[in-house]
């Protein structure tokens, strides 16, 4: 049949306001058909592990792992068409859309069959995706990161696309579609989903799906052509004449999808392998039962799960330390089911503030209940997971190190004068022994940027020193550390270090000291002391408590301070790990690879011989000489000071803590209005028996209420409104229904052939 372009052309035109937009959306959208956009199946054999769908995917492994064993492959339902949208956080208000967005889910929610996320991505990976002045604005304004929101489409009974679910939760935030740069779908948008997305927001989708815009305009054309061929037989024969015409474009549809959908299950059985492959296996377990106690089970700890992974279980207490290692299952744990997932999936936790503040031995003999507390930082923090990894492993080592060692071994001194005291001989072989000396090392250095004569700090210090000798011998201690017992829990409030000059330090252990400058007078060696604690010594302090150089060593100090703790109760009952306790066998925890204490020590040397600064400066009396300051000192652990916060006060200045650090056990937790997250776990037992799940299922069914209960559109009014509108219609085809609907009834085979293809 040979049609008119012009005619083609104008019925395009024509048909771009027209279709059923979703409630809310403009008029101007995109023409019907499904959304033009990059067919990535062109280019990849597996569309799906490229960056672009790398959210979605992340998505249904987090669900894969959150469902029953019965409903897991519902995570991997090829029906359930995931998409996303990549947000430009420049053009997004960062404490009233980005922070609750990325709160609200943290790793994902998922509240009856609905399942969405907001987290973080990098721009790198995507940057052929998206538009160069987009890429150009990103850069200008220095941002490496992304906030995209993915979800799945919603069967049953409230059939919701996943571009609804998406347009939902940016409604929520006040988030425009001028935010948008990127959308990508497993399946290509379908004609009514492509105008959620302005015409110029780049697409990208796996597989062509539903009629295209071309498709559309032709099956129109023909329809007017069909039609206008047998007008003269009168109404009937027209609309016989517009059935042939639609039904064979319906086939071809049917067709195309039915090839998306296999082509998807291939796609998603490999990503499901592939994630599995690089997430399934959990890292080297951290406060494991040694492997030596237990008996040879073929991959030994490692086939203990991720439970066995991320919680407190060293060498039990229990006459069998390995008792239910096999069937210990695959728990979902706060901490487990955040550190477990991939990349930056995890929203906005900066897994380097994290920090253990809670502990507690139940005495079920299997291991400790145990959480984290994490800054919530989204596009400012460090999102990685292997970042948190490294933080749980580092904390569980510190603390069965602090048991298993004698607490007067809890120091490392960086002197040149003394290569042969730099830290113990076993604590040196540890990780927490590496931290502590390069901490030394590093506040070493820290004193040199503070009292740099360039800056305007170390001007006003030099200015008024005396003298010509000057030697800071500085040494790192814990201060008092604000703790509250419950029974067999810690809560750990506060735990600050502190910084004291040697003269302070050694009067603290009734000794004397030396005369660092015995040529130069008592009062001007005084004199620049004061100078120093007046001027210096604050910042120092200060940096050391919040700076992230010294993040770890106050990570393993907390880990002592919960070691001193669970020394204490240990003299009053029996406890899962109180064997350990001055044992002195630190095999489990010795650091592997090549580092030794000499090393630090070594390093430390050649500063203090080149001097963190050298700088001489003229004036117009002459020249002036700025020399080398040897700082001296070290850290010292031996001793912790714990001050016991009652429970009156903890009740009122603590309000809602042990609630945050219940619901953390099972998932992530955090308060509305506090920047801080709460990652924890129960002990294995506990997780086997279920703990705490009854309060995970109260928190989607409250969710699910709150959703029952949000104000009703005027464009959700019009729909529910429409089935009496519609009342006519359907009364005439209501025989056609009963016929089917018997058909359905008849079995399953059947049911299939006659029922409405899924999306």
């Amino acid at each position: 049949m040979n049609r008119p372009r012009w005619l083609a052309a104008l019925l395009l035109a024509l048909l771009v306001p027209l279709g059923s937009a979703p409630p809310g959306v403009a008029d101007d959208k995109r023409p019907p058909g499904a959304a033009k956009g990059r067919d990535l199946s062109m280019q990849e054999e597996n569309p799906l592990l490229t960056s672009p769908f790398e959210p979605i995917e992340k998505l249904r492994y987090d669900l894969w792992r959150e469902l029953p064993k019965a409903d897991k492959n519902e995570a991997w339902n090829p029906y359930r068409n995931g998409a996303a949208v990549y947000l430009d956080p420049t053009m997004l208000d960062y404490d009233h859309q980005v922070m609750p967005l990325l709160k609200e889910t943290t790793t994902f929610s998922h509240t009856g069959r609905q399942a969405w996320a907001a987290s973080v991505v990098r721009v790198d990976p995507l940057r052929e995706y998206l538009k160069h002045a987009a890429v150009q604005r990103l850069d200008d304004a220095k941002w490496g990161e992304l906030v995209v929101v993915s979800a799945l489409n919603i069967q049953k009974s409230k059939q919701r696309h996943s571009e609804d679910v998406i347009q939902k939760v940016l409604d929520k935030y006040g988030i425009g579609d001028e935010a948008e740069l990127l959308g990508s779908s497993e399946r290509q948008n379908c004609s009514r989903c492509a105008r959620l997305y302005r015409p110029d927001t780049p697409l990208v989708f796996g597989h062509p799906y539903d009629i295209s815009v071309q498709e559309w305009v032709d099956r129109e054309v023909e329809i007017a052509w069909a039609r206008n061929k047998v007008a003269h037989l009168g109404p009937e024969a027209e609309r016989r004449a517009e059935k042939g015409v639609r039904e064979k474009y319906q086939e071809r549809v049917k067709r195309r999808n039915a090839t998306a959908k296999d082509k998807l299950v291939t796609d998603l059985g490999e990503v499901r392998r592939g994630l599995e492959a690089r997430y399934g296996h959990e890292p080297s377990p951290a406060f494991s039962v040694n492997p030596k106690q237990c008996p040879d089970q073929g991959t030994g700890t490692q086939s203990l799960g991720l439970q066995q992974t991320l919680v407190l279980t060293a060498a039990a207490k229990a006459a069998n330390p390995c008792d239910d290692a096999e069937d210990t299952p695959r728990v979902a744990t706060g901490l487990g089911s955040t550190l477990a997932g991939p990349g930056l999936g995890t929203g906005g936790i900066d897994f380097s503030s994290m920090e253990l503040r809670y502990l507690s031995d139940p005495g079920d003999g299997s291991g400790l209940e145990y959480s984290f507390s994490a800054d919530f930082k989204p596009l400012k923090g460090d999102a990685r997971t292997a970042t948190g990894r490294a933080a749980l492993s580092q904390s569980s080592d510190a603390f069965f190190v602090w048991l298993s060692l004698a607490p007067q071994n809890f120091w490392v001194n960086l002197n040149p004068d003394e290569p042969d005291r730099i830290v113990d001989g076993r604590l040196g072989r540890t990780d927490a022994g590496k931290v502590m000396l390069e901490a030394d090392l590093e506040m070493k250095k820290t004193v040199g940027k503070l009292i740099h004569p360039h800056s305007a700090l170390g001007r006003k210090f030099w200015g008024g020193v005396r003298g010509d000798c000057m030697s800071f011998r500085n040494w790192i201690l814990p201060a008092p550390a604000s703790v509250h017992q419950d029974g067999d829990k810690l809560y750990i409030l506060d735990a600050p270090l502190d910084v004291q000059m040697e003269t302070q330090y050694l009067a603290g252990n009734g000794a004397s000291s030396a005369r660092s400058c015995p040529e130069q007078d008592k009062a001007t060696e005084d004199h620049n002391e004061a100078l120093f604690r007046d001027l210096i010594l604050p910042r120092l302090k200060k940096a050391i408590n919040t700076a992230p150089e010294y993040a770890d060593l106050r990570r393993v100090y907390l880990a002592r301070v919960a070691a001193e703790w669970y020394r204490e109760l240990s003299r009053t009952k029996d406890t899962t790990y109180g064997d350990l306790i001055d044992s002195g066998d630190i095999d489990t925890w010795r650091r592997t690879g090549d580092w030794r204490p000499t090393d630090t020590f070594d390093r430390y040397v050649d500063s203090y011989t080149k001097g963190e600064f050298k700088v001489t400066d003229r004036t117009t009396e002459g020249d002036t000489t700025y020399v080398r300051s040897y700082v001296y000192g070290g850290v010292d652990l031996t001793r912790i000071p714990l001050k016991t916060v009652t429970d009156d006060r903890f009740t009122s200045d603590f309000a809602g803590l042990p609630q945050s650090v219940d619901r953390s056990l099972n998932a992530p937790a955090a308060v509305a209005g506090d920047e801080t997250v709460w990652l924890g776990s129960p002990t294995p037992r506990q997780a086997k028996a279920g703990f705490g799940a009854p309060a995970k299922r109260e928190a989607q069914e409250g969710q699910a209420e709150q959703e029952a209960q949000e104000p009703v559109s005027s464009g959700t009014w019009a729909l529910r409104l429409l089935p009496a509108l519609l009342l006519a219609p359907v009364a005439l085809l209501w025989l056609r229904r009963r016929r089917l609907n018997n058909a359905r009834r008849a079995n399953h085979l059947r049911r299939n052939a006659v029922g409405r293809p899924r999306r």
